[in-house]
């Protein structure tokens, strides 16, 4: 770098001096206008042994010691001049730790000395080098500004160059070559090998917060106290000095500590009525609910939290609050079809067909796995939702939602046909067990002219009678030609069964026009139909329709077009996984109603078949006790 330029950005690591705190060079006072060097008979603060702060050494990666390398070999005869007449001045070190007669030793040490000089910290000086051959004979006397020192660092083993200037900056170096080991290292110089820093402690927030801040004495321990006070202090009102420090001391507690045993004492008359204050059980007292109170209580006078409170004479929130500790329980309970007892034998019998014959011997009876099933049903969808929960921010507006008629929404009935997923050894699906959903929906031409179209063109219109005639149509036009068509090539020549409820408008089991075309192209297929009122028997009632419903209306269509199309890609989307276990619950509520003797007063259980599915335990069948 020429003489007149700055230092680099970049700034070097620490030398490693020893017993240095801070070290700094200056430039010849011919090349810049700096202040008189200080006099080496000025006195020299001396530093101990420390660790540097901040910067200890800062310069140019290229010079070390003010100038550079082409400044003290191309103007040579300039520097020659000077030496010989004495008129260069020469070079002091400013604010190092060491004595007079030791900085000129050590100086005329660098320029003498024929092997390295070693200045610790991995690193040394090479006497060997053009600078210093020049130095001596020239006849120079100290260290001059056409310098050049080569550093060598033992830890890195390559060879730099490094300058040095004035201590000016306040921060250390943090460039490339900064041994992180200056913040971790306990020694000085550090080691060049990576230290590792200890790891910051974990702070548990909830540990924090509930960790008690306060100290209790017992009452032993604070008549103890005061009766140190009193050997110490006497008979006297007013504690002498001294004492409060001395009795914190030998209690190992602090002073407020003390005092606060002393005026107890004086203030409630003496030892006997000094003592812990700390109460075991403080605050309002707990208000229990009686539960054979609640439990005489009407239910249909305890379908609210308010109305129950006022029933028990009870706040609110006290009934909230055990509520929340589950101490009650809230419910919902579902309108279900009144049963006889010719429909509750249906409902056992229906069960105990779909139980493997094979297996009523076993200890544990399996239910059939229902491949060889196609569950048909009907479903309207309706444009849109009377109520409808929406997020919004504080700055939005909740979107205005009209219709005519909110007793005459638009919709559309469909009639849907699901059969159970199969899969290979390894998991990979090889019919999904969507047969279609199909619309009641008829084209008619307009009667009259509308701003929406002109009259007598063809428009789409929901079919406003879904009679017997209408439901054969269908199964004939759509729901069989989709079986055949779907069907697996493995099950082929097996028979299919049709399960439908026991609507009015369904067709018979032997509908002379159903069985025809049901067996054309060889097909086994056949019409059942499930026990009367159990919408738990059949899939779609069980939970497909509330399923495909609640991804429908996210989609909020606007036209009965829409809802078509927004039908069709919901049943598109649905995963074929969910459907499986659909036929797991169905499973599963057959199992109910044995053990219930054909009621369908119970709870769908939850088998917590998610889980099981991400381990790769989902059973195919279930099991059912044979008692």
């Amino acid at each position: 770098m020429a003489p007149g330029q700055g230092s680099s950005a970049r700034r070097p690591p620490p030398l490693g001096l020893v017993g240095l705190r801070t070290a700094s060079f200056t430039r010849p006072l011919v090349q810049r206008n700096l202040q008189p060097v200080v006099p080496l008979d000025n006195p020299v603060r001396r530093v101990g042994l420390m660790r540097p702060h901040g910067s200890s050494l800062v310069g140019g990666i290229n010079n070390i010691f003010s100038g550079s390398s082409t400044a003290g070999t191309s103007s040579g005869s300039d520097t020659g001049t000077a030496n010989g007449s004495g008129s260069e001045p020469l070079q002091a070190v400013r604010r190092v730790g060491l004595s007079r007669r030791r900085q000129l030793s050590r100086a005329s040490s660098i320029v003498t000395a024929d092997p390295p000089l070693n200045l610790g910290g991995g690193f040394r000086i090479d006497t060997s080098s053009a600078f210093f051959q020049h130095g001596r004979s020239s006849g120079m006397d100290g260290i001059g500004s056409s310098s050049f020192v080569q550093a060598e660092s033992s830890a890195q083993g390559e060879r730099r160059s490094f300058g040095v200037e004035n201590n000016a900056s306040g921060q250390g170096y943090r460039g490339p070559e900064y041994n992180p080991n200056f913040e971790n290292a306990d020694e000085y110089p550090p080691s060049q090998q990576h230290v590792q820093a200890n790891p910051p402690p974990i702070i548990d927030l909830n540990v924090m917060a509930n960790k008690p801040t306060r100290t209790y004495y017992s009452t032993e321990v604070k008549r103890k106290i005061y009766s140190w006070i009193l050997q110490r202090n006497g008979t006297s009102t007013k504690m002498k000095r001294g004492v409060s420090a001395a009795v914190a001391e030998l209690a190992k507690c602090p002073r407020r500590v003390v005092t606060r045993i002393w005026r107890q004492g004086l203030k409630e008359g003496g030892i006997n009525n000094v003592k812990c204050r700390k109460q075991m059980k403080c605050g309002r007292k707990k208000i229990n609910l009686d539960i054979e109170a609640m439990e005489a209580i009407p239910t249909n006078e305890r379908t609210t939290l308010r109305q129950l409170a006022a029933a028990m004479n009870m706040p609110k929130t006290t009934i909230f609050r055990r509520l929340k500790e589950k101490q009650i329980r809230r419910v919902t309970s579902e309108l279900k079809p009144m049963l006889t007892e010719e429909n509750m034998k249906a409902h056992v019998g229906y069960c105990l067909q779909h139980i493997e014959p094979s297996t009523f011997e076993d200890d544990d009876p399996t239910f059939k796995s229902g491949f060889n099933v196609v569950h048909i049903d009907e479903k309207w969808f309706f444009r849109i939702r009377k109520k409808e929960n929406i997020y919004l921010s504080h700055r939005e507006e909740a979107s205005k939602r009209e219709t005519k008629n909110k007793g005459h929404i638009q919709k559309i009935m469909f009639i849907s046909a699901m059969a159970r997923a199969r899969y290979d050894a390894d998991g990979n699906c090889i019919f999904d067990g969507k047969i279609g959903v199909w619309a009641y929906v008829e084209w008619v031409q307009a009667q009259k002219k509308s701003a929406n179209r002109e009259r007598g063109e063809w428009e789409l219109k929901p079919c406003t009678d879904v009679d017997k005639a209408k439901i054969r149509e269908y199964l004939v036009k759509f729901v069989l030609p989709a079986i055949k068509a779907k069907w697996p090539t493995s099950d082929r020549y097996k028979t299919v069964f049709i399960q439908q409820d026991n609507a009015r408008t369904h067709i018979q089991p032997d509908d002379p026009v159903f069985l025809a075309e049901a067996a054309r192209g060889g097909w086994d297929i056949r019409m059942v139909f499930q026990p009367p009122n159990s919408p738990d028997t059949n899939i779609l009632d069980l939970g497909w329709f509330a399923s495909i419903q609640s991804m429908f209306q996210k989609k909020m269509p606007k036209t009965l077009p829409e809802i078509l199309s927004k039908v069709n890609q919901s049943l598109a989307e649905y995963p074929h996984e969910k459907l499986n276990r659909i036929f797991l619950s169905h499973q599963a509520c057959m199992r109910e109603i044995i053990r219930r003797k054909g009621t369908i007063h119970y709870d769908v259980p939850h088998l917590k078949k998610k889980v099981l599915e991400r381990q790769g335990k989902l059973p195919i069948r279930l099991t059912i006790d044979k008692e």
